[in-house]
């Protein structure tokens, strides 16, 4: 006798509403990104940064990608049942993003609690949303 694992919507809810929250972070970059720059750079320790043209499209760039994803979230997470395939996929997503942010911050190099904070928190949101999806029956599949 086997327990089918249940999914679980309120908590996918949750994980993708706390990643919302993490990719609006972007906002100010995609706004204003000389100065988003300028207040990452003071936060991370590294002091008045010289900002180039290279500098500010890639702060704003990421910021709206980061905005633009935020807004996609929460899509999915008005109905996460609805739209299971694509808690998946977010899922997916955010497990990957853990080592790939870990490998970025420490080539960058980063401070520790920005390491930490980046990849582990991709990777256990991920991991969450993962494990309340329910299990693919292979009549989903077809």
């Amino acid at each position: 006798m086997t327990t089918a694992r249940p999914n679980r919507p309120r908590l996918q809810r949750w994980m993708l509403r706390l990643m919302i929250a993490i990719l609006l972070t972007g906002l100010p970059g995609a706004l204003l990104p000389e100065i988003a720059f300028q207040k990452f750079a003071w936060l991370m320790g590294y002091g008045k940064q010289p900002i180039t043209p290279l500098v500010t499209y890639l702060s704003g760039n990421a910021g709206f990608a980061y905005v633009a994803l935020a807004i996609v979230f929460w899509a999915i997470s008005q109905d996460p049942t609805r739209y299971q395939p694509l808690v998946r996929v977010c899922g997916w997503i955010m497990v990957i993003a853990g080592p790939v942010y870990l490998s970025i911050d420490l080539q960058c190099p980063l401070p520790l609690w920005w390491t930490l904070m980046d990849s582990l928190s991709c990777l256990i949101i991920g991991l969450t949303l993962l494990w309340a999806c329910p299990p693919v029956r292979a009549t989903d599949r077809d």
